[in-house]
């Protein structure tokens, strides 16, 4: 069985069709953790046996995880064992073969389901564990949903709480909170237990919605690139007072510049923005491409060049001198502020 889809895995679990072996992971791990469950109680019923249920999880020893694929089920169809978030990276080479060979010689008579709702390895591992099972059995990868499913989404959990949404708010929060579906279903489900009205409007949003770093981030380039330092300070006190690691504000400030010098490149050589975000793999985040066109409008394409250079090498010694990580941001914040101003045109 190669790998299977969404829609191959709730087929099977309607049918009640099984495969031997499940691997479920991919970063949308609501996803993972619903489609876990379901195979779970599927498989074993909602009130299941322990004799017919062997449950593992985080530092798994294969000894014993072999010794529950050998049970024989009692008094049921199967016997299920659930591995969730095993520490795939912290395996030793023997353990991570081991396990590779329990999933290509399931006993009969047992599903083994392994899951990472909240952990992802490293790719190296986890792909040499899919190849292994998708031989024969099921993998099934849930990838990030595109900016339609995530409004459909949306609007049906707004629906659940009694209420309706418009497009246009449903793409606000996702601006505002990310395409994380577990985050986006909390926030639906507190924005429309404070929403006054029948439906929840931008008005709402702006109150309510959680904002996650990456709009955070966003909103500091953008104060930087309009020369606007004293919102760009506050921002970053912001970021340090909600404890945000400096290191992933770094990242996501280099990835704000690195759009914005891609799209302005592109622009000048006559690309659309459909085309650098199907070239370059944007998917459901094509909108920051507008976005970032709009910020850096004023910039030269100099400045931006070096602005990417002065991120490239803030990144280098964050990761090889010791520093005092706030200080540094504030004085390279300083420097893109300079930066800007020097290439406003």
């Amino acid at each position: 069985m190669p790998n299977i889809t969404e829609a191959d895995l709730k087929k099977q679990i309607k049918a009640k069709q099984f495969s031997p072996v499940y691997l479920l992971c991919g970063s949308e791990q609501m996803y993972v953790r619903t489609y876990a469950h379901k195979l779970e109680e599927a498989i074993a019923g909602k009130s299941p046996s322990d004799f017919n249920l062997h449950r593992f999880a985080g530092e798994v020893n294969m000894t014993e995880l072999a010794a529950a694929m050998r049970v024989v089920p009692f008094m049921s169809e199967y016997n299920l064992v659930t591995v969730s978030d095993i520490f795939l990276d912290s395996l030793t080479p023997t353990e991570f073969d081991t396990l590779k060979e329990i999933c290509a010689k399931p006993v009969a008579g047992t599903i083994l389901i392994i899951s990472f709702p909240s952990y992802i390895p490293k790719p190296s591992r986890l792909d040499s564990l899919a190849k292994a099972i998708a031989k024969k059995y099921a993998v099934c990868k849930f990838d990030k949903q595109n900016a339609m499913t995530l409004e459909k989404s949306i609007a049906k959990w707004a629906n659940q709480n009694g209420k309706l949404i418009s497009r246009v708010a449903a793409d606000k929060l996702i601006a505002l909170s990310g395409g994380d579906l577990t985050r986006l279903k909390n926030e639906v489900d507190k924005i429309c237990n404070y929403a006054s009205g029948e439906e929840v409007s931008l008005s709402d949003i702006d109150k309510l919605a959680a904002v996650n770093l990456e709009s955070r981030i966003f909103d500091l380039s953008d104060a930087v690139l309009q020369g606007n330092g004293q919102k760009a300070f506050q921002v970053l006190d912001l970021l340090f007072y909600q404890r945000e690691e400096p290191i992933a504000m770094l990242v996501i400030l280099s990835n704000a510049y690195i759009d914005a010098y891609r799209v302005r490149v592109a622009s000048e050589c006559g690309v659309t923005d459909q085309t650098v975000a199907e070239d370059f793999g944007y998917g459901k985040r094509t909108f920051v491409l507008k976005r970032v066109r709009n910020a850096t409008s004023r910039v030269s394409t100099e400045a931006l060049r070096k602005s990417v250079d002065i991120l490239i090498d803030a990144d280098l010694k964050f990761k090889s001198v010791k520093l005092n990580q706030r200080v540094y941001l504030e004085q390279l914040i300083a420097q893109l502020l300079l930066t800007a101003q020097e290439g406003r045109r």
